[in-house]
């Protein structure tokens, strides 16, 4: 069966799924109160749970949708979460990124795919909250269901490190494993992940000095990293990029993104493809989620280029091996073009 292709200008979507307890309503009130540059439509199951501070709170519609004086939009889901998104797209000043909040025994998959016939949306990215101390207990009561919310995720938040012991995690870590080789985790504590790492809106793909340490607590790959002692077990991140005026090979560029290891979470850049010289493409990719997209702008009178930028597990970034693989996409060094006829594509990677 034929899916219709997304828009080039589709919606980004972010789900959150995890069990009762993880750390869910933690993280949505993080996002809520997070100055991200977002204009967020966040959809949860329950008003009551997320911790709205009243003086955010600027405008109370119909009982269900409340709007935030950062921008966001916080709306209860009703019977039908799929209109509730489109009303929500048809709004005079639209969301630029949907966040779904689904219910601790949902299935993320079933919302995955309600939106496969949704061109006006994109999946960016399916994240899982799980509890360190708890998540075996939770998923030997609940398999089925843990399989899915772990075998979906792009990333896996194992939140509440800080209260488990060293061999836990590493239970933790190879039940993960076992269920999803593919899928990202990062180590937090009280479900504070840098909003840079949730969103692929957290910087500028042309500026990487724009991710700054405000935004996400980061080394630079390559570079010393400075002496200090972190208070938490939380994962840290660290960023690298790379940059060639000469076009690339999609298909290697699509070899090169599907092999990167598991430590790298985010990528993000402007892309100038050999396949399509006189249009900027923009690459995003979350966990093992890809997507490119043609906007129709062209070059014009700035030289063509490539910008990637890459957030990934501090320590855990070979960058000399980052730098061969992205040289090895330039068209030059690759043999084969490839004729786009799409405005964008997804694939997932398997790496």
């Amino acid at each position: 069966m034929d899916y219709p292709t997304p828009h080039a200008d589709a919606t980004p979507m972010t789900i959150i799924t995890g069990f009762l307890g993880a750390g869910k309503t933690t993280l949505l009130n993080r996002i809520l109160h997070g100055e991200h540059g977002l204009k967020l439509a966040v959809l949860v199951n329950d008003f009551g749970s997320v911790n709205i501070d009243s003086q955010l709170v600027t405008q109370v519609e119909a009982g269900d949708t409340i709007e935030l004086s950062n921008g966001c939009i916080c709306c209860t889901i009703r019977d039908d979460l799929k209109q509730a998104v489109l009303g929500l797209l048809a709004r005079e000043d639209p969301p630029t990124h949907l966040l779904v909040e689904t219910s601790g025994v949902s299935d993320p998959l079933e919302v995955a795919l309600t939106f496969k016939y949704t061109p006006q949306v994109r999946i960016d990215s399916i994240l899982t909250v799980v509890d360190a101390e708890n998540i075996l207990t939770v998923a030997d009561d609940h398999r089925v269901l843990a399989l899915n919310q772990i075998g979906m995720a792009d990333l896996v938040i194992i939140n509440k490190v800080d209260v488990a012991e060293a061999d836990q995690l590493d239970r933790v870590h190879h039940y993960i494993r076992n269920i999803n080789k593919k899928a990202r985790t990062v180590e937090v504590v009280q479900a504070d992940v840098p909003l840079a790492v949730l969103f692929d809106g957290g910087y500028d793909p042309s500026r990487p000095e724009t991710l700054q340490p405000s935004e996400i607590h980061t080394h630079e790959a390559g570079h010393h990293h400075h002496d200090h002692e972190h208070s938490t077990h939380a994962t840290i991140f660290e960023t690298w990029s790379w940059r060639s005026d000469q076009p690339l090979s999609l298909k290697s560029l699509q070899r090169a993104i599907e092999s990167l290891p598991t430590s790298i979470y985010r990528a993000k850049g402007f892309v100038y493809l050999a396949d399509r010289p006189d249009e900027r493409a923009l690459l995003q990719v979350v966990g093992q989620r890809s997507n490119l997209t043609f906007t129709g702008e062209t070059w014009g009178a700035t030289q063509p280029y490539t910008q990637l930028v890459l957030i990934g597990k501090a320590g855990a970034m070979d960058t000399q091996a980052l730098q061969s693989r992205f040289e090895s996409t330039l068209a030059g060094q690759s043999s084969g073009l490839t004729r786009l006829a799409e405005t964008a594509f997804s694939w997932l990677r398997r790496g």
